[in-house]
């Protein structure tokens, strides 16, 4: 297994991750924050400095993409613009450009947030955004969609739902839930990197709920996930 580049690695998924994983994976630390982790190499840069990325993707063979702003209320040219659309864009230009094997992007449920009469939202259902945010999660599964087609980028999209599910917490099972627990996140984006023979695919960030708001079929099929958490197992 190749060296892992992790954006957003000060982030709270990112952080989530290397609590979860330890010294599983060789990774390469990035975010525009230092990140307080001296297990591994690390580099301060923004994803929006393209000569940035591109020196981090330097012996790559994974970029996992967390980098972004994570609210749904941000504003598109103080924040989404640079952080979300042309960070997005360097993530996979930066990694074609460096030779890497795969782009893991993190998407968000917020790319289908408008389906609500059809849940569990199947993989293949259309985009369907509600707010601005959305859309350039739907922007980053369509650029996902060109690199993998036309420059051969390995891509795997994560569509990934709210990750603070705690299986102690506070849920009702009848409840339709979006929710992702650390250790299912911590599962799904190592099978996301482990997995062989992916020329592009989308998958759900999701726990196992009896009422999920995501389809896990998809994730079973391509990356034999089987969520440990949600609200179809009791209570802890």
């Amino acid at each position: 297994m190749g060296k892992i580049l992790l954006t957003g690695a000060a982030g709270f998924v990112g952080t989530m991750l290397r609590l979860h994983w330890g010294d599983r994976f060789d990774l390469r630390l990035a975010d525009v924050r230092p990140v307080d982790d001296s297990t591994f190499e690390s580099v301060e840069l923004d994803v929006a400095d393209y000569e940035a990325m591109r020196s981090a993707c330097e012996g790559i063979e994974t970029v996992l993409h967390l980098a972004a702003d994570p609210s749904p209320a941000a504003e598109f040219y103080d924040s989404l613009l640079s952080r979300n659309v042309i960070a997005t864009y360097n993530a996979f230009e930066a990694a074609r450009d460096a030779g890497c094997r795969r782009v893991v992007f993190a998407s968000s449920v917020n790319a289908i947030l408008g389906h609500e009469d059809i849940t569990p939202v199947p993989w293949e259902a259309p985009v369907f955004p509600i707010n601005v945010y959305g859309a350039t999660k739907c922007w980053g599964e369509a650029l996902g969609r060109v690199y993998a087609h036309s420059h051969r980028v390995s891509t795997i999209c994560v569509r990934l739902g709210s990750p603070r599910f705690a299986q102690d917490g506070d849920w009702n099972p009848e409840d339709p839930s979006m929710g992702i627990s650390p250790r299912d996140t911590a599962q799904l984006f190592a099978r996301c990197v482990e997995a062989d023979d992916i020329d592009f695919a989308i998958v759900h960030g999701i726990s196992n709920h009896r009422h999920s708001w995501m389809d896990l079929e998809v994730n079973r099929q391509v990356l034999g996930y089987e969520p440990e958490d949600g609200t179809a197992f009791p209570k802890a």
